[in-house]
């Protein structure tokens, strides 16, 4: 089977995708700064300006830990089972998936 794409236009639709995103989120960060006044420094960006509630920080790093995590073993058992080991593997995360997915509604209401 033949490559529609040569290598190095791969590379250049990866770079080229890539420097558009830059240059987008720059200039959206630059309007931000212009017309809605809004300065943010590193810290309010990972604290959400401090509006967040902790339980509500400890889930989303929880939840952003365990994702990648979790996309290499699917795909270990998709490659390993085919397309049913992913199915199984999912079956799986259904009890973690609906306790997690009801923490953060009840950290809300706190």
């Amino acid at each position: 089977m033949t490559a529609p794409l040569s290598e190095g236009v791969g590379y250049g639709v990866v770079v080229g995708v890539g420097f558009a995103f830059a240059i987008g989120m720059i200039l959206t960060t630059a309007s931000l700064r212009r017309y809605q006044k809004e300065v943010m420094t590193s810290e309010e960006f990972s604290t959400a300006g401090r509006s967040v509630k902790t339980g509500l920080i400890a889930c989303a790093v929880v939840s952003s830990w365990t994702w990648a995590a979790t996309l290499l073993q699917s795909t270990a058992q998709v490659y390993k089972n085919g397309v049913m080991g992913a199915y199984s593997y999912a079956a799986g995360a259904t009890v973690q998936v609906s306790c997690n997915s009801k923490t953060p509604v009840s950290l809300i209401k706190c």
